[in-house]
């Protein structure tokens, strides 16, 4: 069985099962790990935080049964658009921060703490460029970026770690577009894509997340083609997984595939409500994308019973970062729809 599970989480399994100069053992937060993964993959989220809470137990100081924490909470919420559980995410980053800055201050601190203090600060500056906070995405990156460097110089075989490298490359680049002319900026996302790749051909423990990885990658590239290929590459990972619904849909709509993005949104909207992680935020977004597709095919009432559905719940979903831009999105083609039609 494959155990996989989001950006970064498969890939901090990669330093567990390498030497450290520490008592901790590793081959036993690797198990419990690679366990608590598996339960996530399942979308048995309480279950799998329960074995992520006995290595925080086994291991106070180590920052590893935090970090592993706060990515099962940062899936759950990515693939649901749930944010009811932020403040857990918030918290498991912070005290994973604090206890990778411990170890950091050792006088010889090992590639695996290195790691895990990269992780760590990549996690959260992910977390805050979502959510706007561009100078403290910024800063987290290229901390993050330096400490997965410096692992990478003390283990050369820690080729997950540039799983981590290329999201950081390519999504820096993306997020700081305006800035290309800037000698220190420039367009990184070549860079990021390759080192995915090489995650991919050479990782031990990230092939499959990297995979997922692209996917999310070429739907901001529009590269819809790749996104449909990288999709189909990771399909017997989790048949009913959310996550990569979400930019195959994209996909679809990019293309033009109205029946098939269709087939897509309905299938997130069966797969969210049959959750008990379900969050109306996921089920506006999936409406927004079938209001567009039913525009698109000249089926105003279907489009119209969408938008409904979304302005109904406006006070729902206002405050969710993920729902609110479709939120203005539906009102937008409410408008384009009504406009059209008075003009018949």
């Amino acid at each position: 069985m494959k155990k996989i599970i989001s950006p970064f989480f498969v890939f901090l399994l990669a330093v567990t099962v390498h030497g450290s100069k520490s008592s901790v053992d590793y081959v036993a937060i690797d198990s419990l790990a690679l366990k608590g993964v598996d339960l996530a993959h399942q979308g048995q989220f309480l279950e799998a935080l329960d074995v992520l809470q006995e290595i925080k137990n086994l291991y106070p100081d180590e920052p590893a049964g935090y970090v592993f924490t706060a990515a099962a909470y940062q899936t759950l919420i990515d693939s649901y658009r749930n944010e009811k559980y932020k403040d857990q995410f918030e918290q498991n980053i912070e005290t994973a921060i604090q206890k990778a800055d411990a170890k950091l201050k050792n006088p010889d601190p090992s590639a695996h703490d290195f790691f895990y203090a990269g992780a760590a600060y990549g996690y959260r500056g992910i977390y805050r460029s979502f959510r706007g906070n561009w100078w403290g995405a910024f800063w987290d990156g290229g901390k993050g970026k330096k400490f997965m460097e410096k692992a990478l110089e003390l283990d050369s075989t820690l080729y997950d770690v540039y799983f981590g490298l290329g999201s950081y490359h390519y999504w820096r680049s993306v997020k700081s577009k305006i800035l290309w002319w800037l000698p220190f900026f420039g367009d990184q996302r070549k860079k990021g894509i390759e080192y995915t790749k090489v995650a991919i051909s050479k990782g031990k423990f990230a092939k499959d997340e990297a995979k997922y990885a692209l996917v999310r990658i070429y739907a901001e590239e529009k590269d819809y083609e790749n996104v449909l290929s990288w999709a189909d590459s990771v399909k017997t990972i989790n048949p009913r997984d959310p996550y990569s619904r979400w930019f195959v849909g994209l996909a679809y709509l990019g293309l033009g595939k109205w029946e098939e993005a269709e087939k897509i949104y309905q299938e997130l909207i069966s797969i969210c409500k049959n959750s008990p992680y379900y969050d109306i935020a996921a089920e506006a977004e999936a409406r927004y994308h079938l209001a567009l597709i039913y525009d698109h095919q000249n089926l105003v009432p279907k489009a119209f019973e969408q938008i409904g559905f979304i302005l109904a719940n406006q006070k729902e979903v206002e405050n969710n970062d993920y729902a609110r831009p479709f939120l203005e999105k539906a009102r937008e083609l409410k408008k384009k729809i009504e406009t059209g039609l008075s003009a018949k």
